[in-house]
């Protein structure tokens, strides 16, 4: 928030060629809605919460990035208004990008994030003085979670760096079984490491991918449901879906067409309930890659996120006062059809 400097002061400081800063301010901030969406996500609000997982309150620090802005002990036994405090200095130095459940709840960076300015305790006194959460998050009851019955598997294969919604029930599931999430719908490194360990349980093929047979067997099926038969049709020529990355960036994800993916169009298609970080690999990815490479990017349809994607997500990013993270969430897809480039 702007700080206001006496006319007096800024006449007398020009005058004796003197330049004036006003001492931890920056233009902008979030709102306290974006706020309570981020701690809804996060941890449904619970400033106290230790689930023993490694973060800890309610923005979810872990120890060493809690002890880089200045945090001390543990961040689930500091007051509110101590954690509101080193989440809006997190956010100074490093935007939304700390935070997975941002992109979830559809926040978007404004000119404070990555400034570097440090904030003072009267710029945090807001964060949560109101506000109502926007984020609504996957109810426990929608999940079935400590059945044996699980809810319908969306028909999608969940992959490694992305973030999908539907995850949450997989992740909350594999909760109740031991297992330290808080679910946030983002497949990372502990939720490899469960699927692994879920997989070799089951007999099941070990792979970085919770499809349907493993999604089955977080709720004790060992089998996954059996598919709907197609009626008999004359058969077609295919294109196999691709399981691996393509080994350079010359090739286009196979079958996809610059039709399918509105390239070229004004408005951008419906974001796809997902985001996407290094190593994700998608159709949906590959569409905004096109889409970016007919507006000029280096950028051609593999679905790979390698250091290509990672720059002109950065680029557009930073043209359109978004904070150059990275992360392709629902405002950076926008971004490809309707940024400014």
């Amino acid at each position: 928030m702007r700080r206001a400097l006496a006319f007096g002061t800024i006449v007398a400081a020009i005058f004796a060629g003197i330049t004036v800063f006003a001492s931890g301010s920056a233009a902008a901030d979030p709102s306290a809605s974006d706020w309570a969406s981020l701690r809804q996500c996060e941890s449904g609000g619970d400033y106290s919460i230790n689930t023993g997982n490694g973060y800890y309150g309610a923005y979810q620090f872990d120890l060493s990035t809690w002890q880089s802005v200045g945090g001390s002990g543990s961040p689930a036994d500091a007051n509110a208004s101590e954690q509101d405090y080193r989440a809006l200095y997190l956010y100074r130095m490093r935007g939304w990008g700390p935070w997975v459940c941002a992109s979830l709840a559809g926040l978007s960076e404004d000119s404070s994030a990555s400034s570097g300015v440090v904030p003072t305790r009267a710029d945090s006194a807001y964060i949560s003085g109101g506000g109502t959460s926007t984020y609504t998050p996957v109810p426990t009851s929608s999940c079935n979670v400590g059945t044996s019955n699980p809810p319908a598997w969306g028909g999608k294969n969940f992959a490694l760096g992305t973030t999908y919604r539907g995850l949450v029930c997989w992740q909350k599931q594999m909760a109740g079984r031991g297992y330290n999430f808080t679910g946030t719908g983002y497949f990372g490194s502990h939720t490899l490491v469960a699927l692994h360990e879920l997989q070799s349980r089951y007999g099941i093929p070990q792979s970085n991918i919770i499809d349907a047979r493993t999604w089955a067997a977080a709720w004790g099926q060992t089998t996954a449901p059996a598919p709907t038969k197609p009626k008999p049709t004359a058969p077609k020529p295919t294109t196999p879906k691709p399981t691996t990355p393509p080994a350079s960036s010359e090739g286009v994800w196979p079958g996809l067409t610059t039709a399918a993916c509105h390239v070229g169009a004004k408005k951008a298609p419906a974001w796809p309930q997902e985001s996407f970080t290094m190593g994700a690999y998608d159709r949906n990815l590959a569409c905004w890659q096109m889409q970016m490479g007919h507006r000029g990017y280096d950028l051609k349809g593999v679905g790979y996120y390698g250091a290509r994607t990672l720059a002109a997500a950065k680029n557009i990013q930073n043209r359109n006062k978004l904070g150059g993270t990275g992360l392709i969430g629902p405002k950076t897809w926008k971004l490809a059809w309707e940024g400014k480039v």
